[in-house]
């Protein structure tokens, strides 16, 4: 049998690509995590003013709010909306409203970070996303623009809940 030149190109490239992985995006949209939860701590209290930022119910919204410059991989921070105990919005949502309240998956390590910042200072939500469950554990940590930069304030659990009319 003999290969023409273009036969053996065509080989050669296939070859190339043949041990190459598809890389899964690291900060696509995780749709089945898109909706409203209730934000707790260990003992079923809810979250409140005594987490900077925080609040005790949140929408994940789908809409993209900018690009993510934490490493080499650009990824996606999304919307989020702080909601109070009765599940209205805590913020203004009109176009001249500049949030830092976002949130983004990792699949790196199954992972979402809720950041309820005010661009200096503020807590973070960091909660494992194993797949569609209604239940997510993790932490909560602040961060803060002046020492001590990072303050650890234990577990957290976020409980699927549903969104009311008017968030």
């Amino acid at each position: 049998m003999q290969l023409t030149h273009s036969t053996l190109v065509g080989l050669v490239c296939v070859a190339c690509t043949a041990g190459e992985t598809q890389e899964k995006p690291r900060d696509g949209l995780r749709a089945e995590l898109v909706g409203c939860y209730a934000l707790y701590t260990p003992g079923g209290k809810l979250l409140d003013s005594t987490f900077y930022n925080a609040s005790p119910l949140v929408r994940l919204d789908s809409s993209p709010l900018g690009i993510t410059a934490r490493d080499t991989v650009p990824g996606i921070f999304r919307r989020m909306v702080r909601l109070d105990r009765s599940g209205h919005p805590v913020d203004r949502m009109d176009s001249t409203s500049f949030s830092f309240r976002s949130w983004y998956a990792d699949s790196l390590s199954d992972s979402i970070r809720a950041s309820f910042s005010d661009g200096f200072s503020g807590a973070e939500v960091i909660l494992a996303a194993p797949g569609r469950v209604d239940t997510l554990w993790g932490r909560i940590v602040e961060n803060w623009d002046m020492g001590p930069t990072t303050n650890d304030r234990g577990r957290v659990y976020a409980v699927r809940v549903r969104c009311s009319g008017t968030a």
